[in-house]
């Protein structure tokens, strides 16, 4: 069983949009797809969901899946987490499209009242994540965590995780189920961290590397 570093796995996404022709948007598109897919397996339209989203390409991951969702009449809102300034162009379009679409945004944590939620969805880092995090999303994880009846999606790796090392970095999202692409990722080997993936599930996003 193959487990990339996060670098490899850039490198193949590289590989893809440099190499192969296949836009960025359009990979994003196809794990938002793979994502949705994959919930709808368990969740219902009774469910109320949250979607918390970060200033990447992860964050533009979860906006799709936000943007998707409330398309087919869920329940949905997206909570967007991330530096404005900092965000990639894919999330900034991913973000327009969600709100042209009439998805329910919210931009401050103290707006959310995260025990009103009975799923949520993990797109705040990814496997871009290197340090530990603070600040709103470490309020946010602690809040996620702390709603014991709830189901939790992680998308590609759950926040806390580093997917180059395969280490917990200090506070990590204890998912009920991690949705990843294409390959198994660092750290996802190791039994010590089940607690962060849960179900581990690889998603094909539809184009070979």
């Amino acid at each position: 069983m193959k487990y990339l570093k996060a670098s490899e796995m850039f490198a193949y996404e590289q590989e893809i949009i440099e190499n192969k022709g296949v836009p960025a948007i359009v990979l994003m598109e196809c794990a938002a797809r793979a994502v949705v897919t994959q919930m709808k397996q368990t969740i219902t339209k009774s469910d109320s969901i949250l979607v918390v989203c970060g200033d990447g390409n992860n964050g533009g991951d979860g906006l799709a899946v936000g943007r998707i969702l409330h398309n087919e009449g869920y329940k949905v809102t997206i909570l967007e987490a991330g530096d404005p300034k900092q965000r990639t162009s894919q999330n900034s379009l991913q973000s327009k499209i969600a709100k042209n679409y009439g998805t329910n945004f919210v931009s401050q944590i103290d707006h959310v009242n995260f025990k009103e939620f009975t799923v949520f969805v993990d797109a705040l880092f990814g496997i871009g994540l290197s340090r530990k995090i603070s600040g709103a999303p470490l309020e946010i994880i602690k809040k996620i965590n702390g709603v014991k009846s709830s189901r939790v999606y992680a998308i590609d790796v759950p926040s806390g995780i580093s997917a180059e090392k395969g280490v917990a970095l200090g506070i990590y999202l204890q998912a009920d189920e991690t949705i990843t692409f294409g390959f198994y990722k660092k750290g996802m080997e190791k039994s010590e961290l089940q607690e962060s993936f849960g179900k581990i599930t690889v998603a094909d996003i539809g184009f070979f590397y």
